[in-house]
């Protein structure tokens, strides 16, 4: 067998087990929203159902849509759960798998779980692949060997376990609770250690037995209670540690009882019992047989455990931290091979590998005894094979009887070979299988919840329409609202249209624009990127020295670059203007309608639109789409306005810069140095024909401090950042080293008058174009205030509206009953919504199509 060509299979498995994971983690984040919306659609349905009981007379369409939701609770025919009760089920079901899913695409390893009842061989098989010894994983006669779960781990070179330890409240919940009720005790268990201590439990009769009144079922959990009693003190220090998730690291050499039951005749007396604080184990130890690290053998006591809540502790470790098992079966001539708890246990595998076919995630190891002859021993196969075909599960023989060296013999020559080979086939196939399954499954359920979420919405908003709600009180306030919204929306409208009659401009853009063109004079002011003007004139005069004409092209792209920069979030203001109108009528709304219909959120129009949907209110849903939808911007505010005036800071001239005033050259003359480098021209001296000092060499006409003809074009292109300055030349009173001062000067007043004049031009424009933009929020603002106030008949429209909040709106004005049936009602509309919402982000998740809908892209 090539190992290392099936351990090479079963890592490239586990690389693509790994894609999965954003999939998987995305599909958590939207399924825990929608099943918190789920969870309290239930409640306001059973809420509903309660306040009916207790309101007034209805017409028969509000009777008719209450009994809908009423048959929701209804047992089924057949005296089975409602139809809720096993939508809840099913969504239960499918968060269980969602778990098991999302364990398995975070893991970098594949877990072999490994189980088998007292004397199976499980104990001899982990030790034979692990490479432990008796002392950390003993064989017992007549009772389970571990009573920790375990994980072992190869590690080469490492011999020491991680222990997590449990808290106190952790014991009492995860291990006295369960074995009090499986004692048959009554009453709970004790909660701190003193009551323990000194709880009086029954006693067994002599010789084992149990007293005359107790149950022999409950027998095995009342001597565990017992001996977790009189061993309180080994285990109680460990219990009293820091906090929960505690973990300490124990040599192997010392960790058998933290792992094991003890053993002996007097009952392991001598030995700690200190595995009742343990909640698991990572053993890290030298494998003997594999060279992958990504393997992880998973001991799983619990198969038969008394103490154990087998569905609870055992099942869930099958489901969420196995992705392979084998179940070490012991066969003997005096015994069926298979016998009803086998069958048990196999099907509580079936239970856990959800997706994944039981032929892929579980293989039988049967185990013969010893004793029997060859012929027996097939037989006994043979007898395996057939016992579970029902389930096409293999079987491995593999004689793990004998001496340590045979049962190492058996497991690297039989077992490893067929389990190494499978993982290597099937692995990559069954966590497809596990995310097949899961897109399914949520599919599945979330349509279901959006079908049942349709219902309701249609069921509560025909009550809302057919419910009597004392019309003619109702219509007089309506008429009120009205009007008193009329008033507060049109001290919205009138203190935009002052400002559109005093030429005002909307202080967030003004704000913007002004704090824009004061970062760019400051930046200018500062010395562009430098930290000051000098160190400007130091860099760039050397730079025009040698490359004049790539260094004034360079700063001319970076002003423009940093107008874009600061003038560019403008746009943002934009924004905000339109975001504080909204905010503004969403205020003056409030005050009249409460916060129940308009929320305090960040989009509380468009929770009044929702709202407005739902019932016959045409002009109010216009009006609402129409203001929610207001655009100002009509593209880029900056790209319409501001981006012409950036273009044209260039320098215009190429590579002849503007004179600079005589007074500024007269004061920017360098001192002329007394030695220059070796190889340079001195004052006065021709530079070397060729070089690129003669590419700048100044006509014989120039006088020194005068402007100069373009210099030579520069070889170089401009780049990024500026030219890289090369050494500085002298500075000499004439000749071409005065001309690059003479040039950065010009540089520099035709950089800082370009820049100020674009900023001016911005601003002006800016300004200009702000002005228009008042008119356009005023214009809004009376179009949706009108439109919501001033339509004819718009008053029905808002009675509709508010019928659902109407004692919210107008406390005091209608009886408490119908109130609070209508308030019932509009909950549940808002939590039929919300799960609308949320199983359709699901759906949208794992690409399912959605009712009613057709297929898109990305779907199906």
């Amino acid at each position: 067998m090539d190992r290392s060509r099936l351990e090479a299979s079963i890592s490239r498995a586990l690389t693509g087990r790994a894609v999965h994971r954003p999939l998987v983690a995305e599909i958590d984040r939207y399924w825990e929203i929608f099943t918190d919306s789920f969870t309290e659609l239930v409640d306001a349905v059973d809420r509903l159902v309660a306040e009916t009981a207790g309101a007034g007379a209805r017409g028969a369409d509000p009777d008719q849509a209450l009994a809908a939701v009423e048959a929701w609770r209804r047992p089924a025919a057949d005296g089975g759960p409602d139809r809720l009760e096993r939508l809840t089920a099913q969504i239960r079901q499918t968060e269980t798998h969602l778990g098991a899913v999302r364990s398995r695409v975070d893991r970098d390893t594949v877990n072999v779980g490994v189980v088998g009842r007292t004397r199976a061989g499980k104990s001899t098989l982990l030790r034979a692949a692990s490479g432990l010894d008796g002392t950390v994983l003993p064989s017992h006669e007549n009772n389970p060997t571990t009573a920790s779960r375990s994980w072992i781990h190869h590690r080469p070179g490492q011999a020491e376990a991680l222990v997590t330890l449990r808290t106190w409240d952790e014991f009492v919940e995860q291990y006295l609770a369960p074995l009090h009720a499986s004692a048959q005790l009554p009453g709970g268990p004790p909660r701190d250690p003193q009551s323990f201590r000194v709880h009086v439990y029954p006693q067994p009769g002599d010789g084992g037995g149990a007293p005359d009144d107790y149950s022999a079922v409950a027998l095995p959990y009342l001597r565990k209670l017992i001996q977790a009693q009189t061993s309180l003190d080994d285990y109680l220090p460990l219990l009293a540690r820091r906090g929960p998730g505690e973990r300490i690291v124990v040599p192997l050499k010392e960790l058998a009882p933290y792992l094991s039951y003890p053993s002996g005749k007097d009952g392991g007396a001598a030995t700690p019992r200190l595995y009742h604080a343990v909640r698991d184990i990572h053993v890290r130890c030298d494998f003997p047989h594999v060279d992958t690290t990504a393997m992880v053998l998973v001991d799983l006591p619990g198969a038969g455990e008394a103490g154990l809540d087998v569905q609870q502790h055992f099942l869930r470790d099958l489901t969420h931290e196995v992705d392979f098992l084998l179940h070490v079966k012991r066969g003997a001539t005096n015994s069926a091979f298979f016998g009803q708890e086998d069958y048990a246990d196999l099907h509580l595998a079936q239970l856990a590998c959800g997706d994944v076919p039981l032929s892929d995630f579980a293989m039988v190891v049967a185990n013969p005894d010893v004793s029997l002859s060859p012929e027996a021993a097939r037989n006994v196969l043979e007898t395996a094979r057939a016992a579970v075909a029902h389930y096409e599960v293999r079987t491995v023989e593999c004689p793990l009887g004998g001496t340590p060296e045979s049962a190492d013999a058996a497991v690297r020559e039989l077992l490893l070979p067929v389990v190494l080979g499978h993982l290597a086939d099937r692995l990559a196939e069954m966590d497809r299988a596990m995310l097949d399954g899961l897109r399914r499954r949520v599919s599945e359920v979330t349509r279901e919840a959006l079908l049942f979420a349709a219902e309701v919405a249609s069921s509560a908003e025909r009550w809302q329409l057919g419910v009597p709600d004392e019309a003619d009180r109702l219509q007089t306030l309506a008429d009120r609202l009205c009007d008193d919204l009329a008033d507060e929306l049109g001290v919205v409208y009138e203190e935009y249209d002052g400002m559109v009659a005093r030429g005002e401009h909307i202080p967030q853009i003004e704000a913007a624009v002004d704090e824009a063109a004061e970062r760019v004079r400051d930046w200018v002011r500062g010395g562009f990127d430098s930290a000051d003007e000098d160190e400007w004139r130091s860099r760039t005069r050397n730079g025009m020295f040698w490359r004049a004409g790539a260094m004034a092209d360079w700063w001319f792209n970076r002003a423009r670059t940093k107008l874009t920069e600061e003038f560019g979030g403008v746009d943002a203001s934009v924004d905000r203007a339109v975001t504080l109108l909204w905010q503004r009528m969403a205020d003056a709304l409030r005050t009249r309608l409460t916060e129940a219909v308009v929320p305090v959120d960040d989009r509380p129009l468009e929770a009044l639109l929702r709202r407005v949907e739902r019932v016959p209110a045409p002009v109010l849903k216009k009006a609402l789409e129409d203001f929610t939808g207001l655009r100002t911007d009509y593209g880029s505010l900056f790209l319409r306005v501001g981006s012409p005036v950036v273009q044209e800071v260039r320098n215009l001239t190429g590579r002849t810069l503007p004179q600079v005033p005589a007074q500024t050259q007269a004061q920017t003359q360098a001192p002329v140095p007394a030695e220059v480098p070796a190889g340079q021209a001195k004052a006065g001296e021709e530079p070397p024909p060729g070089s690129r000092a003669s590419w700048f060499k100044p006509p014989a006409d120039a006088q020194p401090g005068q402007p100069r003809p373009a210099a030579h074009p520069d070889p170089q292109p401009a780049t990024a950042s500026p030219p890289d300055p090369q050494p500085a030349p002298p500075a000499a009173g004439g000749g071409y080293a005065a001309g690059a001062t003479a040039d950065m000067e010009q540089l520099h007043h035709h950089l800082v008058t370009t820049v100020e004049h674009a900023v001016g031009e911005l601003e002006h424009k800016l300004h200009t174009e702000a002005l228009t933009m008042v008119r356009v929020l005023a214009a809004a603002a009376f179009q949706f205030f009108a439109a919501a106030t001033g339509t004819p008949g718009v008053e029905r429209e808002w009675r509709r509206v508010c019928r659902a909040e109407q004692r919210s709106i107008w406390p005091g004005e209608f009886d408490g009953a119908e109130a609070a049936l209508s308030e019932a009602v509009s909950v549940l509309l808002k939590r039929a919504d919300d799960v609308r919402t949320g199983g359709t982000e699901v759906a949208a998740a794992v690409g399912a199509p959605l009712p009613g809908r057709k297929t898109g892209p990305g779907q199906g």
